[in-house]
């Protein structure tokens, strides 16, 4: 009796960007404060807004709610490429120079829910909703910590929320989509998706979510064009190729789908990557090929289950 081989993809819950700095008090006008409040890549990048951030906050000392302001621009900078701890301690001193922040209580929400302590980033949620019943932002964000706990039918609620706020809003489609597709209503799913596609057309992650949707429903052929618009739309994120590639798999095509495997190896070697690749190869009955690919996974991840299940399925051949 041979053990199941486990084809599997993730879909990958993306938050809202951080919103722009709201400005309290008089704080300095200009280049400087541009920069910090600035949340575009393409304008400033994050280590000159982070720079113009401290010199923002050292400017500030004696207008306490415009410092906390620039504090957390510079925490929710910090906090998009990674740097959580600072992120945390920017959110800690903002909220200590004004409790009524309701940025910071969001933002710090969303750290502590990337760090996966979703009891904290709850609180803080709740704590931003509070403070700002008519921000669209502050529902959309405790409906992400809801969506990480499994608690779908909440989240939902406060993405309905979120929309009648601000019915233009492509993220909180996707996001509400997001948890559509966890709830198993894939129809649902791939409405919001479209909407989202509506809204920014070139939104790489609702196509590619729309994409994982449209595979639950066994429609591969859509699957596949909306994997291969986010690889348009994102040629350098390996996650896409992988969908393709698992899209490709399902639909029996393992040639076209190592393709795709060898490319998002490339572009970042992960465990399940090479475990997906390592699937491929096992139904090509390739099985040297498919335990070196397992063995790749495990030492890169000791603890990926799958890639021990599926060696073992290898293995038994």
């Amino acid at each position: 009796m041979h053990r199941a081989i486990a084809i599997f993809a993730v879909t990958a819950l993306l938050t809202a960007l951080a919103a722009p700095l709201a400005q309290a008090e008089t704080a300095p006008s200009g280049t400087t404060a541009d920069i910090c409040a600035s949340t575009d890549d393409d304008a400033y990048t994050p280590p000159q807004r982070i720079a113009a951030c401290g010199a923002l906050i050292d400017a500030l000392k004696d207008q306490p709610l415009a410092q906390a302001a620039a504090l957390v621009s510079r925490g929710a900078t910090y906090w998009y490429f990674d740097k959580t701890d600072l992120a945390l301690a920017d959110f800690n001193r903002a909220i200590a120079l004004d409790p009524n922040n309701e940025r910071a209580f969001r933002e710090r929400s969303n750290a502590y829910r990337s760090i996966g302590n979703l009891d904290r980033a709850l609180i803080d949620a709740n704590k931003a909703v509070e403070l700002a019943p008519n921000d669209a932002a502050a529902f959309d964000n405790r409906a992400n910590v809801f969506n990480n706990n499994g608690q779908y039918d909440r989240a939902i609620a406060d993405y309905n929320e979120a929309l009648r706020l601000k019915p233009d809003d492509s993220q909180t489609f996707m996001d509400r989509g997001v948890a559509y597709y966890f709830k198993q209503d894939y129809q649902s799913a791939i409405k919001d998706y479209d909407q989202a596609i509506k809204l920014d057309p070139k939104k790489s992650r609702a196509y590619t979510n729309r994409g994982a949707a449209y595979k639950k429903l066994g429609r591969f052929d859509q699957a596949i064009a909306d994997e291969s618009e986010a690889i348009r739309l994102d040629p350098l994120e390996p996650e896409y190729f992988d969908n393709r590639g698992l899209d490709y798999a399902a639909n029996g095509d393992y040639e076209r789908a190592l393709i795709d495997f060898n490319e998002a190896i490339r572009l970042q070697p992960q465990a399940n990557f090479l475990t997906n690749r390592g699937d491929a190869y096992n139904h090509q009955r390739n099985y040297d090929r498919a335990i070196a690919d397992y063995d790749r996974a495990i030492a890169l991840n000791p603890g990926f289950y799958l890639a021990y299940n599926n060696r073992g399925a290898a293995y038994d051949e």
